[in-house]
């Protein structure tokens, strides 16, 4: 049985001593501040009613700015990097505290080493003012960014973003503070996020976060993330730990590919869900088969048997159980750093699998060794 790989982006060991040179620089003169950089008059609340932080009127412009140049530092070794990206939480509906006193008190490590977090105006502070908060940080100042809001449409073979308005679009970039929402499903976010960077590498990205609370970034070349998430660095790192310590915890799930999830089996509650590599034509990854424990019995039954492969980062079935009862459908899935774990979501058209009761929107499952 093939062990799935585990994978981390190598900007962490780039980004662990960024603590250490914000002290460092944090008097320095120079590179100047952002343009935009001025302190955060608030964040619209729909779209009307801004909200002053007297907090946000006491940072200090050109820590900000060492603080963004460095970041973007961290990042202009890797090709595969569009951008940054950290997740700030859900702010409620009707939340009375000013932004960016909110901000410093639900991530006061973060804001304290990133204070740029906190200069963001209110013209780059995006969607109604509650929801999940995002702030993304574009690669560098030649990088483009577009955020739209999307409604997700029906097309025949799947529902679908549809882009129906225009939030944010600059050729030169700057950090922007971004709320989003979900319609029917946990995997249908309000929001799309575009990002071109000056060497022609083009991201696109429906904000989410896996159960750990990670945003699930969009994956290039050998699946290495497209986007550095910041967040995790203030819960995990501190300036004091050693350069080369990891985040721990389930961070960085990401979706696998076919040959890492072949020839693995997965077992959640009664039901066992086999994925052999090989054995489902040429358009496919290779034959699955469901087995269901049967009451009374010493051995499992089979109950659904057919093809699977990834798309994207979606598991597709292909099964039937013989009889009449079909399954074809594509399902989000992401896989933990240990190889052990399996996320399984819903299809993004409302599609269960026989292993997901009808009340639940997503499952987990674990690796079998037997």
């Amino acid at each position: 049985m093939k062990y799935l790989t585990r994978h981390r982006p190598v900007t962490i060991l780039l980004c662990l001593t960024l603590g250490l040179l914000l002290t460092a620089c944090g008097g320095q003169s120079e590179p100047s501040p952002a343009e935009g950089s001025s302190s955060l008059a608030g964040a619209l609340v729909g779209g009307k009613r801004s909200m002053v932080s007297e907090s946000a009127q006491t940072t200090d412009p050109e820590k900000g700015a060492a603080a963004l140049a460095l970041l973007r530092e961290s990042m202009a070794g890797e090709d595969q990097l569009a951008g940054a990206v950290a997740y700030l939480g859900h702010r409620e509906q009707g939340e009375a505290l000013p932004l960016t006193s909110w901000l410093e008190k639900i991530f006061p490590d973060l804001t304290e080493e990133l204070p740029f977090l906190l200069e963001i105006p209110a013209e780059r502070t995006l969607g109604p003012g509650y929801g999940d908060l995002y702030c993304i940080i574009p690669r560098d100042e030649r990088t483009s960014l577009a955020v739209n809001h999307v409604t997700w449409q029906s097309q025949g073979n799947g529902v679908w973003p549809v882009a129906d308005e225009v939030l944010y679009r600059e050729e030169y970039a700057q950090p922007v503070l971004v709320f989003v929402n979900y319609e029917t499903w946990p995997d249908e976010p309000d929001t799309e996020i575009g990002l071109v960077t000056n060497s022609g590498l083009e991201v696109k990205w429906y904000p989410m976060t896996d159960p750990s609370g990670s945003p699930i970034v969009p994956t290039g070349v050998d699946y290495a993330p497209m986007l550095m998430d910041i967040g995790v660095f203030s819960e995990n790192v501190g300036p004091d730990d050693p350069e080369d310590q990891e985040p721990t915890g389930d961070d960085w799930w990401l979706p696998p590919t076919d040959v890492g999830l072949g020839n693995t089996v997965w077992v959640c509650d009664v039901w066992l869900m086999e994925l052999r590599q090989g054995g489902g034509g040429p358009n496919y990854a290779g034959a699955a088969e469901l087995y269901l424990t049967v009451e009374g019995e010493a051995e499992m039954a089979l109950a659904y048997s057919g093809v699977w492969r990834m798309e994207d980062d979606c598991l597709r079935l292909e099964i039937s159980d013989g009889v009449g009862t079909t399954l074809n459908s594509s399902f989000p899935i992401l896989i933990s750093p240990s190889g052990e774990e399996m996320y399984f979501q819903r299809s993004r058209s409302g599609e269960g699998a026989p292993f997901l009761p009808d009340d639940m929107d997503s499952i987990g499952l674990t690796l079998s060794y037997g």
